[in-house]
């Protein structure tokens, strides 16, 4: 199973019978573009319930839709994962178990990149997803393949994507989420994720 879809069972388990399924979720375009800095796409803005969350995507889907239309969905299709991960984000938010829910701003990318360095400090990384900066940044701790690294990141849209199943359902300590768009899903999937400088509200 796709981890998004691992989320989605886990998802509806907690607003079963509360009444919030069928609630409106609306995904638009984000008119205020900061982005995290290792994350790539479109930005949208998910909206659940007065809260607003942020999902980076390749394939961003503005609609108005409900939650219920992931309950059960295979969801074979990148746009559909990424949809239902910015859904997973905004109803995270609304349920305050996740506070990860917009980028930092730009002031915090170096402190942001300094902690990261003491996170992974000696260990080889594998990259599950672009991560420009990242790759650039870790140059010399960067290894071929997932099966030799210590640490298996993980961005927006490693995460959505996962072509190569890397991704197990349920994420050890060997796996860490990075950014604000993979936080819904970490937080469900009970998995290690690194987002320090978030933003609740924007």
């Amino acid at each position: 199973m796709h981890i998004i879809n691992k989320a989605v069972t886990q998802i509806e388990l907690m607003v079963e019978d509360c009444g919030i399924s069928d609630n409106p979720v609306t995904l638009e375009q984000e008119n205020e573009v900061i982005k995290c800095a290792y994350e790539r796409g479109a930005l949208l803005r998910v909206t659940f319930g007065g809260r607003s969350a942020g999902i980076a995507s390749d394939d961003p889907v503005r609609t108005t839709t409900k939650p219920s239309f992931m309950f059960g969905a295979t969801l074979g299709k990148p746009a559909l994962r990424s949809a239902a991960a910015g859904i997973i984000n905004a109803i995270t938010g609304f349920l305050c178990t996740s506070r990860r829910l917009h980028a930092c701003l730009p002031e915090n990318h170096d402190i942001c990149l300094k902690e990261l360095e003491r996170t992974i400090a000696g260990r080889k990384i594998w990259c599950c997803g672009e991560m420009a900066r990242i790759r650039e940044h870790f140059s010399s701790q960067i290894v071929d393949s997932p099966q030799d690294a210590d640490l298996i990141l993980i961005s927006s849209d490693g995460m959505i994507s996962d072509e190569k199943g890397v991704i197990p359902e349920e994420p050890g300590e060997k796996y860490l989420f990075i950014g604000p768009s993979t936080a819904g899903v970490a937080v469900l999937t009970h998995a290690c994720h690194y987002c320090p400088y978030g933003r609740t509200n924007i």
